[in-house]
C-alpha cells in the first residue's frame, strides 16, 4: 500500500509541474507599446517585435529604444481611425506593411494589415 501512495506521488508532482510550466509559459509575440497621432496628424502605434506579454506590459518604450534590441521597435501609420481606436496598449498583433521602410528612427511604415492575437480566444 506504501508503494503504491508513493508511486502515484512520484508521478502526479512531474505532472503537475509540467502543467504549471505550461500555462505559465508566455508566448513571444509583437505587442503594442504606444499609441499616439504624429506631427503630421497620423494615427500610429509602435510594436516591439519579439517579447513576452509580461515584458511588453512591464517595460517602458524608453527601455527598448535604449537596450540591445532596439533595432526590434517599429512605428506603424494605421489609416483605419476606427481600427486605431479600438487597438489597446500591451496587445499582441501581427502587422503587415504596404512594402518599404521609412529610414528613421525608430523605423515607420505603413500598416497594410493588422492582426490582432488573444482577443475573444480568437487568432
Amino acid at each position: 500500500m506504501m508503494k503504491r501512495r508513493f508511486a502515484l506521488v512520484f508521478v502526479l508532482i512531474p505532472l503537475i509541474a509540467a502543467i504549471i510550466a505550461y500555462s505559465t509559459k508566455s508566448e513571444k509575440g509583437d505587442y503594442i507599446i504606444e499609441k499616439g497621432i504624429n506631427g503630421n496628424n497620423i494615427a500610429t502605434i509602435t510594436v516591439v517585435h519579439h517579447l513576452s506579454e509580461k515584458e511588453a506590459k512591464a517595460k517602458s518604450l524608453s527601455y527598448f529604444l535604449n537596450n540591445e534590441d532596439k533595432d526590434d521597435v517599429m512605428v506603424y501609420h494605421v489609416n483605419d481611425i476606427a481600427l486605431y481606436n479600438d487597438l489597446n496598449v500591451g496587445e499582441r498583433v501581427t502587422v503587415r506593411t504596404m512594402g518599404y521602410i521609412m529610414q528613421s528612427y525608430p523605423p515607420q511604415a505603413v500598416a497594410d494589415e493588422i492582426i490582432r492575437h488573444d482577443q475573444d480566444g480568437n487568432q
